[in-house]
């Protein structure tokens, strides 16, 4: 009854609907998907090695000399922020000013003076700690010798490495001096810490330890990182660096395979 008049006699001679205007079969559509893209495709690769290509033993040695700068700018750190300097430099700027607004002296003057005393304090801690730089300017061909260099890449950047040197030392058997491996320098690049960057360089310098029948490998008692040139209660974010370095390897010596033959 809703069909026009104009309509009647003609829904007969309607052509057929169009095949598109159906649902697609889902095989035709299956030949037009792509496969689903790898969602690491584009990244870099890691990959940790012994190296003994020139550019990349330089990048190496540039990442063990700025972990020496870096340590300066946490020795300035732990200056500025220690509780008994901080209650010093307080105490000092609160007696200046004090005794400024009392003797009636300018408030500009008064908080320029205070500006300059902390700064003169800023300057002095620099100055304390300018040790760090001429040991980052220490680390050169002749420091690294014939020591072993492994690093880490993700892809074409140097982002950690471990030195380690091969030296002479009594046996724990008592039969004649054996080899062992002494870790020079140990360090990641700053943005790539804690993300497993260093213990895969530890593995692999055990791993190499193995290969040459060293009895064991440890950190030289002067390694790259090692020097202190504040005193000690400055130097506790140092300390437990190396003390979490130390147990790392000494855990991945007990976990490792057993000693290969020497070569």
């Amino acid at each position: 009854m809703s069909t026009p008049p104009s309509m009647y006699g003609s829904a007969a001679s309607l052509p057929p609907p169009s095949p598109l205007s159906q649902a697609v079969d889902s095989v035709m559509g299956d030949t037009d998907v792509s496969p689903p893209e790898d969602p690491l495709s584009g990244v870099p690769e890691l990959k940790t090695y012994m190296t003994d290509d020139e550019e990349e033993r330089i990048a190496a040695l540039r990442l063990a000399a700025d972990s020496i700068a870096q340590m300066r700018q946490a020795a300035n750190n732990a200056l500025i922020t220690h509780p008994l300097n901080m209650t010093i430099a307080v105490a000092v700027v609160a007696l200046v000013a004090r005794y400024m607004v009392e003797s009636k002296q300018d408030t500009y003057l008064a908080g320029t003076t205070c500006a300059g005393i902390i700064m003169a304090v800023l300057a002095g801690f620099r100055y304390l700690t300018k040790d760090y730089l001429f040991a980052a300017e220490a680390i050169n061909w002749d420091w690294l010798g014939d020591a072993d260099v492994i690093i880490t890449t993700f892809g074409e950047e140097v982002i950690g490495t471990v030195i380690v040197d091969w030296v002479s030392g009594e046996s724990r058997q008592k039969r004649k001096k054996a080899w062992k491996g002494e870790i020079k320098a140990y360090t990641v690049r700053l943005k790539y810490r804690r993300k497993g960057v260093g213990s895969a360089l530890l593995e692999e310098a055990v791993k190499e330890a193995k290969k040459k029948g060293a009895e064991t490998i440890e950190f030289a008692d002067d390694h790259a990182n090692s020097q202190r040139v504040l005193p000690s209660f400055y130097n506790g974010v140092f300390d437990k660096r190396e003390r979490k370095a130390r147990e790392l390897l000494q855990d991945l010596l007990q976990t490792s395979p057993g000693r290969g033959k020497k070569k």
